[in-house]
């Protein structure tokens, strides 16, 4: 919501400028585009301090239709001058839509420093960009003919009105779309964004995180190993979206909202292995990156604890696995790249931690 009111007083100019357009003609429109581009201009000067150069190029932007009427009265150019406009308005859009250009360089002075966009939040809007590109295209080629081959009052609800109802309606289908996701993913468990260091800023949908979205979330994995410092593994679940049926850690889980790092452990540890009481050393964090997601893991060890008892859905089974027998498995694929991964990395402390405890 914040975002947004960031963002209201450059919409109100914009819409401001519509309506003169619409009830005083192109002219009139350009005097509005000067006035209130003007105004836009200063106030973003005294406010923030930096000559916005996106306020003047949308300003000229805005001008085109008024200057184009002004010095074409009664020429073909006049009569075409909606998709005249219409044909510099998709060159625009194509230019955000297929070029590399930083979109948040397009946004007014004030907004880009409340604005951060993810890798997948660009190309989401990349997205809606080509789209909107290929739609009014369509509908500039079909102004072009309107224009110069059909009767004025059919041409001119073609390159007018018609636009709007295609662009309103076009918006009108991504406001329905974005509020029946979002209504499902109300349903969902929500995982908090972190950076690499920990600090949270910001919570997604746990299908988002694991759609390739690369939405950085914490996770916590706890290595069990016995006195002959065997590894204790679990067989993933075959109703398991995500690499069923594969060896993996002993506890992996989520992190939740809010939820301290040592609640995560106890919880996930009891669900899955049904251990209530435990001693756990801390390992260290790194970064997991799979095709799907990416992982902020913080390892844990624990030689002391209860029992082990499975009985839930996501795990099949678990055992004790020597050195060998690992080593052995990693050339054969049974165990999850992850596991590999950390297993190489903290070997030399699976075997040699100080012990310590939550």
């Amino acid at each position: 919501m914040k975002s947004l009111k960031g963002l209201a007083p450059s919409i109100l100019l914009v819409i401001i400028y519509f309506i003169a357009e619409e009830f005083g003609g192109p002219v009139i429109g350009l005097y509005a585009a000067i006035a209130l581009g003007t105004i836009e201009f200063i106030v973003t000067r005294i406010r923030e301090n930096v000559w916005d150069k996106m306020v003047l190029w949308t300003t000229i932007f805005f001008c085109i239709p008024g200057a184009i009427a002004m010095y074409s009265e009664g020429s073909l150019l006049s009569r075409l001058q909606p998709a005249v406009v219409e044909t510099i308005l998709c060159i625009l859009i194509g230019i955000f839509a297929f070029s590399r250009i930083d979109l948040i360089t397009t946004l007014p002075a004030g907004y880009r420093k409340e604005v951060h966009f993810t890798k997948t939040q660009i190309e989401g809007i990349r997205r809606m960009f080509r789209i909107l590109f290929y739609l009014i295209c369509t509908h500039t080629l079909l102004s072009f003919a309107a224009l110069l081959f059909m009767p004025e009052k059919i041409a001119d609800f073609i390159s007018n009105p018609l636009l709007y109802i295609l662009v309103g309606g076009y918006f009108l289908t991504l406001f329905i779309r974005n509020k029946i996701i979002i209504h499902k993913m109300k349903k969902e468990e929500w995982l908090p964004i972190v950076n690499e260091t920990g600090g949270v800023t910001g919570k997604a949908p746990r299908s988002v995180c694991h759609s390739g979205s690369k939405l950085l979330h914490p996770v916590v994995h706890l290595h069990i190993l016995n006195k002959r410092n065997e590894v204790f593994l679990q067989k993933r679940s075959m109703k398991k979206d995500l690499l069923p049926g594969k060896w993996d850690t002993a506890v992996g889980g989520h992190i939740g909202i809010n939820e301290k790092l040592e609640t995560a452990l106890k919880r996930e540890t009891f669900e899955e292995l049904g251990i209530t009481n435990l001693e756990a050393q801390f390992l260290g964090s790194y970064v997991w990156e799979s095709s799907r997601e990416r992982e902020l893991v913080f390892s844990f060890l624990c030689r002391h604890y209860d029992h082990i008892h499975i009985d839930n859905d996501e795990v099949d089974e678990g055992r004790f696995w020597s050195i060998d027998e690992i080593n052995e498995a990693i050339h054969k694929d049974l165990l999850t790249p992850n596991f590999i991964h950390e297993y190489k990395l903290l070997l030399s402390k699976l075997l040699g931690h100080k012990k310590g405890g939550l």
